[in-house]
């Protein structure tokens, strides 16, 4: 009992913390060289306006500034500020929105200050879409022959995950199926290529494949405002994916 209520009074003593420490007040933050801005972008790359765009912001000292008096724009859309609990009782502050309508190829951010100063905040070029019809392998693929997967015309594609889902034997009682999940390989690839695997390398002694998922992902980089602090990042990713299953 004493131990339920010491680790109650740990989260709560968590959550009363968070809760009371907050944010950097939007109004110490007073030039975009106070800020380090964390972005994220995923775009589908069958349709660039299936998109999510997260931004973080942090002061010098690591810790999170947020306020919805500071204002952020995507194509001049206004991103939505949100406060959210994670899983150990702690506030989350961060500015998103979804659906953001492309223009001129790009995605471009800028930021408003409580103090009424605005700014840009930085820009990254959409993905080019590409059609994942042009991935192909058999499926189901056998366990008694080479393996390869081919695909062309990817075009921003430039990353290929792959990754296996193995049963395991199980010898106490082979009714019962047991299965793990392990990264298999990470690959620099281009718009047009394949990759194979031999038939002694798809599965091991007392394992057995049975799906391979490949994650065909396109990667990119902006350009950021460079008066922000210079830990600051902004990244696009998109992907398709292939799952293939093995007999």
């Amino acid at each position: 009992m004493k131990k339920i209520i010491s680790v109650l009074l740990m989260l709560f003593s968590s959550f009363l913390l968070s809760f009371c420490s907050g944010p950097v007040p939007a109004s110490t933050i007073t030039d975009v060289s106070q800020i380090q801005a964390e972005i994220e972008i995923y775009q589908s790359l069958s349709n660039q306006q299936d998109n999510i765009v997260s931004v973080i912001l942090y002061d010098k000292n690591g810790k999170r500034i947020g306020s919805d008096a500071i204002t952020i724009w995507v194509n001049q859309q206004k991103v939505e500020y949100k406060i959210i609990h994670d899983i150990s009782y702690a506030l989350n502050y961060y500015y998103r929105i979804e659906n953001v309508v492309p223009k001129n190829g790009q995605y471009k951010l800028e930021m408003q200050l409580a103090n009424g100063k605005k700014f840009f905040l930085g820009s990254v070029p959409t993905l080019k879409l590409s059609n994942p019809k042009k991935i192909i392998a058999n499926d189901p693929a056998s366990l008694d022959k080479d393996f390869t997967i081919h695909w062309s015309e990817l075009h921003d594609v430039n990353m290929l995950y792959v990754y296996k889902s193995l049963e395991l034997e199980n010898k106490q009682d082979k009714n019962v199926q047991t299965f793990i999940e392990e990264a298999s390989d990470t690959i620099r690839i281009s718009p047009d290529g394949n990759y194979s695997v031999k038939k002694e390398q798809l599965s091991r002694p007392h394992e057995k494949l049975s799906i391979m998922s490949f994650k065909f992902t396109a990667e990119k980089t902006g350009n950021l405002n460079p008066l922000l602090l210079k830990e600051s990042t902004i990244n696009i990713d998109g992907y398709h994916e292939k799952r293939i299953s093995f007999k």
